[in-house]
């Protein structure tokens, strides 16, 4: 086994590891949990350190983005102890100093993994296996061990224990079966491969309409129409997402419309007018936010800290109408709308930057063909997401994949020495990815 060998092994469990971590964290100790969560990304950085000790090689192989992405992580870990020294209920310092180290560690663990990886093109598929294993345990800790979802739960629908909540089972089905899209494309003249690969993509859809996450369907029905339509590459996709509020409030009774359509309404089950007009009362919460935004401003420059709304009082009509006796356990339900009220303008323009950036790197690789071309139905499923849901706000598990996917920006464009990494045959698990490569299909 060589160095990429064990990175890389470590970066398979790690999805893995965060699901226990954040269980863990609901359900017995935060900070225990939070530790847990990262002990595999630790365990990368702790590796990568040594063996710069070993070489005694200290190049710097990374570029701006790293800085900016650091930069957002560290605005993400003040507006913690900004929300501390406010009074935060239910906050102490080492909570906020383990919460830190979770935002903070996965990012530089990933880059590490790229930088052992890059020259293979295997990113796509040792993300898949992760991931599959994180859905494996998912679906054992609720079928098999009876567990739910300490933080978010529904009765009566699939609540996925190892995640950070109910809604974020859905996301984790979406992305796995966006990135089957691509395996499904390079296998349909293969029928063996291309039906375990379907039947797998068609398991994961009865298990995401058994979550029912509504506006997941939405966006994940969004994203796929734009690759089957080959509509993914379209110029002003990023722009148009941006928007995704203002338009949704102004588009209730559409969508209301839209979803009495045959077939979409047995599929989102539980029709009413009042329900998909203000999309389960988000757009009650959506308009607060932009009514700040546009009127208020109180902090838009640098923020309110970590849940800034509850400080501000943004959302307390909504906390009286759903009887919430502990306001600050809601959220804006969109990513964008906490990092904007949280850490404020300027560091909501890093972050879009970042995006931008991830967005335009792999549409650019999808372009020309390349394997990481098949992230870009994941960036546009997140682009979309984030206006909507905060998947990828602070220490939730999507906020650890764009980590992932920035880590992959943040490298030197330039090809690493090859005596930085002992080129030896992969072997064991790894040779898994035959059932899934050009070169096994074509032989």
């Amino acid at each position: 086994m060589n160095k990429r060998e064990i990175i890389n092994i470590l970066y398979i469990i790690s999805f893995p590891v965060y699901g226990i971590g954040l269980y863990f964290s609901a359900a017995r100790s935060p900070s225990a949990g939070y530790l847990i969560s990262i002990t595999p990304h630790l365990l990368i950085l702790l590796f990568y350190s040594i063996d710069l000790l070993y070489r005694g090689e200290f190049e710097f192989k990374i570029n701006i983005y790293y800085f900016l992405m650091g930069s957002f992580i560290l605005s993400s870990i003040a507006s913690l102890f900004v929300a501390l020294h406010k009074g935060l209920p239910e906050s102490g310092i080492l909570l906020m100093s383990t919460k830190s180290l979770e935002l903070i560690v996965p990012f530089n663990a990933f880059v590490v993994f790229i930088i052992y990886n890059y020259e293979k093109k295997n990113l796509l598929w040792l993300t898949l296996l992760s991931l599959s294993l994180l859905l494996i345990i998912n679906l054992i800790g609720f079928f098999i061990l009876h567990l739910s979802n300490e933080v978010h739960s529904i009765e009566g629908r699939i609540n996925f224990p190892f995640l950070d909540s109910f809604y974020s089972g859905a996301s984790l089905l979406a992305i796995i079966n966006l990135i089957l899209l691509y395996y499904l494309k390079r296998t349909w003249n293969d029928p063996m491969r291309f039906g375990l690969i379907m039947c797998y993509f068609i398991f994961n859809l009865a298990l995401f309409f058994q979550i029912n996450s509504r506006l997941t369907i939405i966006v994940l029905i969004v994203v796929m129409g734009l690759f089957f339509l080959k509509l993914m590459r379209l110029r002003g996709i990023y722009l148009f997402s941006m928007f995704t509020i203002p338009i949704l409030l102004s588009s209730g009774a559409i969508m209301f419309k839209a979803v009495q359509m045959p077939g979409l309404s047995m599929l989102l089950q539980r029709v009413d007018v009042e329900d998909v007009t203000t999309f389960n009362g988000r757009a009650f919460l959506w308009k607060d936010a932009m009514d700040w935004l546009l009127y208020d401003q109180q902090g838009l420059v640098w923020g309110n800290g970590y849940k800034g709304h509850y400080f501000l009082g943004l959302i307390s009509d909504v906390a009286k109408l759903w009887n919430e006796k502990d306001p600050y356990h809601m959220h804006l339900h969109s990513s964008s709308m906490e990092i904007m009220v949280a850490q404020g303008l300027v560091f909501f323009l890093v972050f879009a930057i970042l995006f931008y950036r991830v967005y335009r790197y792999f549409r650019e690789q999808n372009e020309i063909g390349t394997e990481e071309g098949a992230f870009l139905p994941l960036v546009l499923f997140l682009l979309f997401l984030m206006q909507v849901d905060t998947f990828l706000y602070l220490d939730n598990m999507g906020f650890v994949f764009f980590s992932l996917l920035v880590a992959k920006i943040a490298i030197k464009e330039k090809k690493l020495k090859d005596s930085f990494i002992e080129n030896t045959k992969i072997s064991g698990m790894f040779q898994l990815k035959s059932l899934f490569s050009r070169n096994s299909i074509t032989s």
